[in-house]
């Protein structure tokens, strides 16, 4: 339970750019995930099982994402494997055959969500690259 008290710890140095970074490619992700969180209720209604298993992915993204905030590369590749496997058994299962409006949304969403990740590695990487040069 530690650990995962840690992973919300504000870190001491700060890292504004970072967080400034981050927010920018993460806000096209927040919307599209809303938008689809939406259509889950008024488009295409799942179950309470699809339900659970979507809130197991916004449970393990949200620590990813903790993660990346606070330049934890480790733990944020651990937090988006666990992710991408809750997100695989969700398309496997779940995502077959979607409308091509939802099947739309989910497009940009994973763009989006992929261009966050790309963000956060290099953010993380320049951290690294400017404390060696430091």
């Amino acid at each position: 339970m530690a650990m995962l008290s840690n992973i919300f710890r504000v870190p001491p140095f700060g890292a504004p750019l970072r967080a400034v970074i981050l927010s920018l490619t993460l806000a096209p992700y927040l919307y599209y995930a809303a938008k689809d969180g939406i259509f889950h209720f008024v488009g295409r209604k799942v179950s309470i099982v699809e339900h659970v298993l979507h809130l197991v992915i916004g449970i393990l993204l949200t620590a990813a994402i903790a993660c990346a905030f606070r330049g934890l590369a480790v733990r944020f590749m651990i937090g988006i494997a666990s992710f991408l496997v809750a997100g695989g058994i969700d398309e496997f299962i779940y995502h077959r055959n979607l409308p091509g409006a939802e099947s739309d949304l989910h497009a940009k969403e994973h763009l989006s969500l992929m261009i966050f990740i790309v963000a956060t590695l290099g953010t993380i990487w320049l951290q690294g690259k400017m404390a060696v040069g430091s």
